[in-house]
């Protein structure tokens, strides 16, 4: 008897150093990641560094006369018009996360081709961002997009700013339970051969030895995604007849000027003036309309769509008073830039207080604190996009973290979460480990 408990000991004892050394070695790789983290380049707003010098109009104003977005900016990408595709990505809030990635690693391989590499590594940080702060893409796209970010970015020479999406996809395939065992392995291949790359030959043995570590494991599928609330977004068109006529006149009137260039020919100033006029008419029927949209209901979900409307015009307004249609339009709103811009920050803010007033409207008080996580990476993403002008990033950034402290508290623990750091040129957003999320603050 005394034997067999004597080899339990020693079995239990045996456990628990493996766990220790497993431990060990989990907090040295994420140390190591953090580190790598810290040293990538800083934010720079997108729409600041818009140059409508380089914006071809002819396929700027084709949305003005009823083109889809998405069209356009294929358009302009296939036309070698690409810092019309950039404006246009920048400046639209139509696309899906995945839409925008997608165009985006487009456009960063084409500005590297012209040998444009800042663009390039500028438009890479925009994917990186997606891929990291949205809640609606899924893990393996998550890695997908951060492992090609992180590709376009070392092929452009930014080793620091590759290394830190490297990382990312690492800690996803690694930590992440929602990934197939085949598409895992693959991740983790290709990290080998690009940390191998940029001569990073520790976290390249590390990536070997998770790919041998995966080879001798029993197939294991992935598992469900925890289902979180679904937060809304435009939706059902907010309108009258009298705004659906000054549409309609606007986009005649911008399919004139758009034939005249498309021909050639630069417009007259009256035939530039009726597009002029009818954007001016149609911005003071779109804010009464959702001024009075607003005063008349309460409804938390109703008042979601009529905000991201009501930031959509704001978002063309913008476009245009910064010139980003490649010419002069609205000279009166070039003026307004400052106007445009807080207007801009007011609305995201309504949408921020309705945001949050439909997630405690949620059917189980369980999805209040999940909810409130949604929203905060939803606002946060915005203001790295550019679409919330000045938006109160530390602030908002800290109640990111206090959510998922909330959670990780309730038991509600999803494998990753979007942390942060502060940098000396700002704040570095990332997803972490749970189990890992407190040593980080």
């Amino acid at each position: 008897m005394r034997s067999c408990q004597a080899k339990l000991l020693w079995i239990l004892v045996a456990v628990v150093f493996v766990l220790l050394i497993v431990a060990a070695v989990t907090g040295g790789v994420y140390l190591a990641l953090r580190q790598r983290q810290s040293s990538a380049t800083g934010w720079q707003d997108p729409i600041a560094v818009v140059v409508p010098d380089e914006i071809a109009p002819d396929f700027a104003l084709y949305p003005l006369a009823g083109a889809l977005e998405l069209e356009t900016i294929d358009a302009a990408l296939a036309g070698g018009e690409l810092e019309t595709a950039y404006s246009l990505l920048v400046f639209g809030i139509d696309l899906s996360d995945a839409q925008r990635i997608g165009r985006l690693l487009i456009l960063g391989r084409r500005f590297a081709e012209v040998e444009e590499p800042e663009r390039a590594a500028l438009v890479y940080g925009q994917v990186y961002d997606v891929a990291v702060l949205s809640s609606r893409l899924n893990d393996p796209a998550r890695a997908d997009a951060l492992l090609a970010a992180g590709k376009g970015w070392a092929a452009v020479g930014e080793q620091d700013s590759a290394l830190q999406a490297f990382n990312q996809v690492y800690t996803i395939a690694t930590e992440s339970p929602y990934i197939q065992l085949a598409h895992r392995r693959d991740l983790l291949t290709s990290l080998e051969v690009a940390y191998r790359d940029l001569d990073e030959s520790e976290m390249a043995d590390r990536t070997r030895e998770q790919i041998v570590r995966l080879d001798r494991e029993d197939y294991r599928p992935p598992a469900q995604p925890v289902e979180w609330p679904e937060l809304p977004l435009k939706s059902e068109p907010v309108s009258s007849a009298q705004v659906g006529e000054l549409e309609e006149a606007r986009r005649q009137a911008a399919f004139e000027v758009v034939d005249l260039l498309g021909g050639g020919v630069q417009p007259a100033p009256e035939e530039l003036d009726r597009l002029t006029q009818a954007l001016l008419a149609e911005d003071a029927a779109k804010t009464a309309l959702y001024a009075e949209q607003l005063a008349q209901t309460t409804q938390s979900g109703r008042r979601v769509n009529i905000h991201w409307h009501r930031i959509d015009w704001l978002m063309l307004k913008y476009q245009i008073a910064m010139r980003g249609l490649g010419m002069s339009v609205v000279p009166e709103w070039e003026g307004q830039v400052r106007d445009i811009q807080s207007a801009l920050s007011t609305a995201h803010e309504d949408l921020r207080f309705d945001y949050e007033d439909f997630v405690t409207a949620l059917p189980s008080a369980a999805l209040m604190e999940p909810g409130n996580y949604q929203v905060r990476r939803q606002v946060i993403l915005s203001g790295r996009l550019g679409q919330y002008p000045n938006y109160p990033e530390m602030q908002l950034a800290e109640r990111l973290r206090d959510s998922v402290n909330q959670l990780i508290g309730s038991g509600l623990v999803e494998q990753l979460y979007v942390d942060w750091m502060q940098e000396e040129w700002g704040l570095n957003f990332f997803l972490s480990p749970a189990d890992a999320y407190a040593d980080a603050n």
